[in-house]
């Protein structure tokens, strides 16, 4: 992990945000991918490229975990970015989904066509018979469903002040390390020495801002502690 800090101190950004832009790269490549398979059914009537549940669920993952690390990133400074990542996540995720019942309710109906006799005659002379029921699954289902999530992004996500709110609330994963930094650019202090480990017992420099609580009996010294 240092070497990673390293290259991303080099490029003067967190991890939370160069993972965030990897992702949305990934992910905007799904998306484009998964409408141009869409547009290839609704024209021709058979898709490119059929993804199977293994490739739907590893591109539901890229989309989903771009989102949450993005709580965290520097791309989500203001409540307004978070309400637009919001948005983008919720239209991104659709067009996977679909793209995904479109793509399999085309690939059964293709089975089941293949499953008849004389297949090859069908599909050399009758075509034009079932090319339209093949089309109209490409372009029926995203026409009655689009305007819905639409329709819950506009009416309740940005107007119901709850919604908003939990999403401005959000923090997302955090990448950062949870170690405080130290070392000799730190201004830390070495309280004592494990007796049982070797390694010293270090007060990090973020920590001397904290309050500190000293007991002990009288003649202990505790006046002698300065942080």
């Amino acid at each position: 992990m240092k070497i990673i800090d390293k290259f991303l101190k080099f490029l003067k950004t967190d991890r939370n945000t160069f993972a965030t832009y990897i992702l949305a790269l990934i992910s905007a490549y799904i998306v484009v991918d998964r409408l141009i398979e869409v547009l290839f059914i609704i024209f021709t009537g058979v898709s490119y490229s059929y993804w199977g549940p293994i490739e739907y669920t590893l591109a539901f993952a890229c989309v989903a975990f771009a989102f949450f690390f993005s709580g965290g990133s520097k791309f989500a400074k203001a409540d307004v970015d978070k309400l637009r990542i919001f948005n983008v996540f919720c239209i991104s995720l659709y067009i996977v989904g679909i793209s995904a019942l479109v793509q399999w309710l085309n690939q059964a109906i293709w089975l089941g066509l293949l499953s008849l006799p004389n297949y090859t005659e069908l599909a050399t002379e009758f075509y034009y018979l079932f090319q339209p029921a093949f089309t109209a699954i490409g372009l029926y289902i995203p026409l009655v469903t689009f305007y819905k999530l639409i329709k819950w992004l506009v009416f309740s996500v940005n107007d119901v002040k709850d919604i908003r709110d939990s999403i401005f609330e959000y923090g997302g994963i955090s990448l950062s390390s949870t170690k405080d930094p130290h070392g000799i650019y730190s201004c830390e202090i070495k309280i004592c020495t494990n007796p049982e480990s070797g390694k010293d017992v270090i007060i990090p420099e973020a920590r001397r801002f904290d309050s500190l609580l000293a007991v002990g009996v009288s003649g202990s010294r505790k006046n002698y502690i300065n942080i």
